[in-house]
């Protein structure tokens, strides 16, 4: 299992560690309904070192990345960033990725259940591959989501940062050392991700956590993110994702730019295009006060199984339960009840995604 970075720290900070996929995770550090609260409030800091990351030559490179994603990583101008996925050979989802375009450089992260090796060998393969730098375990990549997330990346790099618009990068330095600062985030509020080599990570983390501390802001974990990406209706490759897998039944057409002449998985996923979308997913709620919802029950109507919920979180904001259900696509749009496991099983609705209005739409970051 390949180990975090700043693992000592998250010990002393009495942080629960888990295994994910082969990689170690901080799954909570408290409790993850009070860290999620906090995410929505103010904002929590979490450890995504996890994710494999690499610089890739902007020569040749692109090419190299758009051989293996979903988007179109030629048209991502300077600056600026990529949100898609990469595929296995059938069409699969494995990675959620990020590709940045720092003039000369890409910089590429992945999140997904492809495994070092693989995503290594593909990385590495053919001329480019002595080019390639495996950023994985010399650096680390921490999450600042929240309400508030704002106000620690200002506080850090400068009152410049709250110009940077969602999916741009910039790099500062911090004890000599450059730093990438990415707006992202898959929380719906505010969202930053840092990207440190190892010689300042604990400085830099521990900087980032005392701003926290003065900002109302918590450490939290994975945990606490997989809610908050339902909650906010940000794909989610270790809930949905290993599930369905099907990236045209998760809905991440937007990922994808049909326009390419080949990438990863393209010729199956295309297959199923035209074949025509026969499910789709949707999200689902238990009514006020019920409970029963789960991952894995099947959704009956009126006494056939027709679907399955395939995520499921309490929303604390929302005080009930919600999910994602693959259904038929004549039945997947909100406003439908159906019982869960059998006729007369606990009653859940669809509803529009997300359900909730993040406190973040009501800050104007060019009036701070």
């Amino acid at each position: 299992m390949r180990k975090l970075l700043l693992r000592d720290f998250w010990s002393a900070a009495g942080a629960t560690l888990a295994e994910r996929h082969g990689l170690e995770i901080v799954s909570h550090v408290s409790d993850a309904g009070k860290e999620h609260l906090a995410v929505r409030d103010s904002l929590g800091i979490t450890d995504f070192s996890f994710m494999q990351k690499y610089r890739v030559p902007f020569e040749k490179g692109d090419e190299l990345l758009d051989s293996m994603l979903a988007g179109n990583v030629a048209r991502i101008r300077f600056g600026r960033m990529l949100h898609t996925f990469m595929a296995d050979n059938e069409g699969n989802v494995v990675g959620d990725c990020y590709v940045a375009n720092n003039d000369e450089e890409l910089i590429f992260m992945c999140e997904g259940t492809a495994s070092d090796e693989v995503v290594n060998g593909l990385m590495k393969a053919g001329a480019l591959g002595a080019a390639v730098q495996d950023l994985t375990e010399s650096h680390v990549l921490l999450g600042i989501d929240g309400f508030k997330a704002w106000a620690v990346v200002k506080e850090l790099f400068g009152p410049d940062v709250l110009g940077l618009p969602y999916l741009s990068v910039e790099v500062y330095s911090f004890g000599g050392e450059p730093v990438y600062l990415f707006r992202a985030g898959k929380t719906s509020e505010f969202g930053y991700l840092v990207m440190a080599p190892a010689g300042v990570a604990r400085s830099l983390c521990d900087a980032i956590a005392e701003s926290a501390g003065r900002n109302g802001g918590v450490l939290c974990g994975v945990k606490a993110h997989d809610s908050l990406r339902l909650e906010g209706r940000f794909f989610n490759i270790h809930a949905e994702g290993a599930r369905v897998k099907d990236p045209l039944v998760l809905g991440l057409q937007c990922m994808i730019d049909f326009e390419k002449e080949s990438f990863r998985g393209a010729e199956a996923i295309k297959l199923r295009r035209a074949a025509g979308l026969k499910q789709k997913v949707v999200g689902v709620a238990t009514l006020p006060g019920q409970t029963g919802l789960r991952t894995g029950a099947k959704i009956v109507h009126p006494n056939r199984e027709i679907g399955q919920v395939v995520a499921d979180a309490f929303s604390p904001v929302l005080d009930r339960q919600i999910g994602l259900a693959v259904l038929p696509v004549e039945l997947a749009f909100s406003g439908l009840s159906f019982a869960m496991e059998s006729a007369g099983g606990p009653l859940i609705e669809t509803i529009s995604m997300p359900p909730i209005f993040p406190k973040s739409l009501q800050v104007k970051l060019d009036e701070m």
